[in-house]
């Protein structure tokens, strides 16, 4: 039965757009067929959302709104920054689709402003300086979406050749001694992601308890993207 037109709204047609892109992937996402989903005519939907380009700017915002931590306690600037990254960390690998969207969309909407505001007050409300607090935003959106990014992306150890399938066969020991005994040994992304959040939280807290190192570069000033 199609819904009467009163029924559809700008956030029914999102969470049918993320629904529909968690099911079948990004490009099976269209108009058209979002309309179909919903039981209704695709220009129906611009009523709610006025281009495809708006659509994709509302998923991305609603999926980094979802990243904000609510449930640690204010003063504890280490908790509700780990609970942003991981929480982050593991949404987008529930929803590899999402992981590419969020780094090319570069319009930041009130979902990317509360993500970015979560972080820089965490660490303004634990004593670090604005410019501490602002270099602090960007490592930890670059931590959370370059690492989780390249494990979304990585292949399998086939994909990757028959020298690196035959690493993880154990066929190039003597070759590769190294490598072949951290594969051998362990090799856990999740740990790993967990240790990347530990350093980067140790690294913030020591740059906020002693001086700053010296900078290298232009030290040109970041671009506020959120991504």
């Amino acid at each position: 039965m199609t819904p009467p037109r009163d029924a559809l709204s700008h956030d029914r047609v999102l969470q049918a757009a993320l629904a529909l892109a968690d099911a079948h992937g990004l490009e099976s996402l269209s108009m058209r067929r979002l309309g179909t989903e919903l039981g209704v005519e695709a220009m129906s939907l611009y009523r709610h959302v006025p281009s495809k380009d708006a659509l994709l700017d509302a998923m991305v915002d609603a999926i980094v709104d979802s990243w904000v931590a609510v449930d640690a306690a204010p003063g504890e600037w280490r908790a509700r920054l780990a609970a942003i990254m991981h929480r982050a960390h593991g949404a987008l690998l529930a929803r590899p689709w999402a992981v590419e969207l969020v780094t090319v969309r570069p319009l930041v909407g009130d979902g990317r402003l509360r993500y970015a505001e979560s972080i820089t007050t965490a660490l303004l409300d634990a004593g670090f300086s604005p410019q501490l607090a602002h270099h602090g935003l960007h490592i930890v959106d670059g931590t959370i979406m370059g690492f989780t990014a390249q494990q979304a992306r990585r292949p399998t150890a086939a994909a990757l050749g028959d020298r690196v399938q035959a690493l993880y066969d154990g066929a190039l020991a003597d070759e590769f001694p190294g490598i072949s005994r951290t594969i051998l040994e362990h090799h856990d992304h999740d740990e790993e992601y967990a240790l990347m959040v530990d350093l980067v939280l140790d690294g913030l807290a020591r740059l906020r308890d002693g001086s700053p190192p010296p900078r290298s570069g232009s030290g040109a000033n970041y671009v506020l993207t959120v991504a």
